[in-house]
């Protein structure tokens, strides 16, 4: 029995052991843990059912403490308050919770997210989106370009637009600016400007497309014509035509009248009346055709002239005007004064009687003799003409020249004046200055002038025969870089031919310019006097370029001084101009060989559009110079 009580006593105690190890057990006032237990375990064992075990044992584990603790100590250590750790809070280290300042919002009016979170949102920006506009998808408003035009951004030639019975070749010169692209029919070169060879065997027209961004802007047509006529006449020769029409050939004063033209196979309209007043003179084809009112004062014949190149045809009309005198008074023919007697006019002769009479024409006749010496005895002339015998009298000195002229076997009456003069000793009473020697100087310097122009006619004949045209200032450094022996014309060929394996050639020719020449040939000095030399010569070859319609060549001539390369251009044609009127000059080969078939009109044309570079508005010497050779080239064209 004391056994079963012993096992009884010793699994209570584990329960109640597992028990107050994890959760303090409290009933009432009792209380039982671990150190209870094992207090209560080692005092001794049960001394029965109802009765106690030893004197350690647990007598006392039923009566309860007798002195409890009604207040329990503190903890020494309790939990500290929890407070804001978030740095982005007011009150960070502050109690909870967190406080934080007002969320930044969107306070622009314009925005779709006004009083929203930032960032702000806005609509999307308007923007171009016109295709054909200059900014499309960039900001409104949209941006247009003016717009090419033949007239303003392009020149487009011909050299020739009349062709004998088979055609033949024909130079197309074109020169844009402002363009993006180009395409002519029947035409490989795509350059913005340059010059084409094209054959032409029957009618054809070449038209030039010009582009600005990829869309065609505008298009410039040249028309060529061939002669379809067979034998018997010339008949069937493509000749300009023209129609003009009035309105009304009899109109009263202040009436108006309308003119209307139409033409075909031209490149040029002028329309005129006979008082001398040009109402139309274009090269516009947009003019070719249309019509204009007008007021007539008088009578007048209007004239249309269609032309192309040398070839013309004029159409006439005519307008009178009736009432154009109003009578508003009549008077007779019968004189106002019937008469007059001579003794009714006063008498207004001279009377001083017979003594001052005399005297007063003495007077006279001395002052008029003495006007007749200073006028025509002293002077030799009168009113710029020279008097009859007024040369004869050579000197007033003793001094005679016949033996000189005699020992000079002079040839001439003038050139024994000359010698005579030049190698007649002064009197030694005339006052003398240090003034250097006239007679025979002038000479000898025209003569080397007309040597230098001969020398470099020949250096441009040598370089045409090489398909080469030189600049002016080219021509120049060369007669400065080198002497006037024979090994000139060597250098010169050999220059040739460094040039034409250097520099790329425009129609088949090498345009040679200053620049161009002074890397062939290096020589400072002539550099330098070529600045300082502006005098004209007719060495040259922008004249040739320009009567042969060679427009790219040309502007490759005056690139180093533009208005100096005219003006020898010019005196070229000038040149030209003056041979037929008789007089002796030296122009090249080819100048004279194309100028056969430029009619005198025309010469004067291009000589005029030359020297008229600068009558107008423009961005640069150049540009006015450019302008001045495409007038030229049409002209003579």
């Amino acid at each position: 029995m004391f056994t079963k009580n012993i096992t009884n006593w010793a699994a209570l105690i584990a329960v109640f052991a597992v028990i107050a190890v994890s959760v303090p057990v409290s009933v009432s006032n009792f209380s039982i843990d671990a150190s209870t237990v094992s207090a209560f375990g080692s005092s001794g064992g049960s001394g029965g059912d109802g009765g106690s075990g030893g004197d350690s044992g647990c007598g006392g584990c039923d009566a309860p403490d007798p002195d409890p603790d009604p207040d329990p100590e503190p903890d020494p250590d309790p939990d500290p308050t929890p407070v804001c750790t978030d740095d982005a809070a007011n009150n960070t280290g502050g109690a909870l919770p967190c406080t934080y300042p007002p969320t930044p919002v969107c306070t622009d009016d314009a925005a779709n997210n006004t009083g929203g979170a930032l960032p702000c949102t806005y609509p999307p920006t308007p923007v171009c989106t016109d295709d054909a506009a200059n900014n499309t998808g960039g900001a409104l408003p949209c941006t247009y370009s003016a717009g090419l035009t033949c007239a303003d951004n392009v020149t487009f030639t011909a050299n020739d637009y009349s062709l004998p019975r088979g055609g033949g070749n024909v130079i197309l010169t074109w020169v844009t600016t402002g363009v993006d692209t180009i395409s002519i029919n029947g035409v490989s070169s795509t350059n913005l400007s340059d010059s084409e060879t094209v054959n032409v065997t029957s009618d054809r027209t070449f038209t030039m497309n010009i582009f600005e961004n990829g869309v065609v802007q505008d298009t410039c047509p040249i028309q060529i014509d061939v002669d379809t006529g067979g034998g018997g006449g010339g008949g069937g020769s493509r000749s300009p035509q023209c129609d003009l029409d009035i309105s009304d050939e009899k109109i009263t004063a202040g009436e108006e009248i309308t003119l209307t033209w139409d033409t075909s196979r031209n490149n040029e309209v002028k329309i005129e009346d006979n008082h001398g007043n040009v109402l139309l003179d274009s090269d516009d084809r947009d003019d070719f055709e249309g019509e204009m009112t007008i007021k007539p004062t008088k009578d007048t014949e209007y004239t249309l002239t269609s032309s192309r190149g040398s070839r013309k045809r004029n159409c006439s009309v005519e307008v009178e005007l009736e009432n154009t005198i109003t009578v508003f008074s009549s008077r007779t023919q019968d004189p106002r004064v019937a008469g007059i007697s001579l003794t009714q006019v006063p008498y207004t002769g001279f009377e001083a009687g017979p003594a001052l009479t005399m005297i007063f024409y003495a007077l006279l006749t001395i002052w008029g003799l003495f006007v007749a010496y200073i006028f025509a005895i002293r002077r030799d002339f009168i009113g710029g003409m020279s008097l009859a015998g007024a040369h004869d009298h050579v000197s007033y000195t003793d001094m005679s020249t016949d033996a000189v002229v005699e020992d000079a076997e002079a040839q001439t009456e003038a050139e024994s004046y000359v010698y005579a003069v030049a190698h007649t000793e002064a009197p030694a009473n005339l006052p003398t200055a240090s003034v250097a020697p006239v007679i025979g100087y002038a000479a000898v310097q025209r003569t080397d002038e007309v040597d230098e122009s001969i020398a470099m006619t020949e250096l441009e004949n040598r370089a045409h025969a090489q398909k080469v045209l030189l600049s002016s200032d080219a021509m120049r450094f060369f007669m400065n870089a080198t002497e006037s022996d024979a090994t000139r014309n060597q250098t010169f060929d050999a220059t040739l031919v460094q040039a034409k394996a250097s520099f790329p050639s425009e129609a088949g020719w090498v345009a040679l310019n200053l620049a161009r020449m002074e890397t062939l040939i290096t020589n400072d000095v002539a550099a330098e006097v070529v600045v300082t030399q502006t005098e004209a010569i007719t060495g040259g070859s922008l004249a040739e370029a320009i009567i042969t319609g060679n427009v790219v060549s040309a502007y490759q001539l005056i690139a180093h001084r533009p208005m100096i390369a005219l003006a020898d251009a010019a005196s070229d044609l000038d040149a030209v101009y003056r041979s037929r009127k008789g007089e002796e000059v030296h122009v090249s080969d080819m100048l004279a060989s194309y100028a056969v078939s430029v009619s005198t009109e025309s010469l004067e044309g291009a000589i005029k559009a030359l020297t008229g570079a600068l009558d107008g508005t423009y961005e640069s010497e150049e540009a006015a110079v450019k302008m001045a050779i495409m007038k030229a080239v049409k002209s003579v064209s």
